[in-house]
């Protein structure tokens, strides 16, 4: 059954969280998309879903749980898309797992390693094997992998963190290697900022707090990273002319200092 019944283009943002990728699937239903949202965790995906829909009209989105952990998940809600919204004409790998309190090498067990690896890296590539045919057969699509300062460098306390994005800029650069001259725009998108949000960015918020850091705190947007204005930069890959496609992108606020946590 077909819930896409104005044959809008499709988007798939996976590991939707409330953050970058709530902003980026707002942004792109705003520009004429549906959005499919694939993550874990039911409640998270209702609410963004909801909020979507109440602000850009009812059945302009649709939630898919997913384990990126596990293929067959994958797999399984990319088929659902296909079959209920049509195929992606987007796709945006957005899911990232690490920890808020770093953990060392010896401290790091293997379940989480394997588990963090598979979200930051296994997921984009099943997700990158399920939208590629479709966009093959149409001569065109987008694929925006969201990175990391640590998709460049290892640091201490990112060892279950870093291996994964570091794969993943590689994937990315594989894909557009690939499949470029076919139509396939990939690009790759280095976070090189916390991001204004519940985890990392609330963190940085407590602690300024803390310290009474009057400036940072009155001025936000200048030290985090903005979900909402970062979706913009999404939309500006997707709608970039063929004569100036970006493969990778780096962002980060204005006092935020390059490449910090290296």
């Amino acid at each position: 059954m077909s819930y896409n019944l104005e044959n809008k283009p499709v988007i798939a943002v996976v590991g939707c969280g409330p953050g970058i990728g709530a902003a980026v699937a707002r942004h792109f239903t705003s520009k004429g998309f549906v959005a499919a949202l694939l993550a874990r965790t039911e409640d998270s995906l209702r609410t963004i879903a909801a909020g979507i829909d109440a602000d850009f009209g009812v059945g302009t989105s649709r939630y898919y749980i997913t384990d990126l952990r596990i293929e067959e998940s994958v797999l399984s809600s990319f088929r659902a898309i296909r079959a209920e919204l049509g195929p992606v004409q987007v796709l945006v790998y957005n899911a990232g797992a690490r920890r808020v309190n770093g953990r060392k090498v010896l401290d790091t067990t293997t379940e989480e390693f394997e588990g963090f690896t598979k979200i930051n890296l296994f997921g984009a590539f099943w997700s990158t094997k399920c939208v590629l045919p479709d966009m093959l057969d149409r001569g065109r699509g987008t694929i925006i992998y969201t990175g990391a300062t640590g998709s460049l460098r290892g640091s201490p306390g990112l060892s279950s963190f870093s291996p994964g994005k570091f794969g993943l800029r590689s994937l990315a650069q594989v894909v557009a290697r690939e499949y470029q001259d076919r139509g396939i725009h990939a690009s790759h998108v280095i976070i090189d900022s916390p991001v204004d949000g519940k985890l990392i960015g609330g963190v940085k918020k407590r602690q300024w707090q803390r310290e009474n850091a009057v400036e940072k705190l009155e001025d936000i947007e200048a030290h985090l990273l903005q979900p909402t204005d970062l979706a913009h930069m999404y939309w500006f890959l997707h709608t970039q002319p063929r004569s100036t496609w970006t493969h990778e992108l780096d962002v980060r606020p204005q006092k935020e200092g390059m490449f910090s946590k290296l």
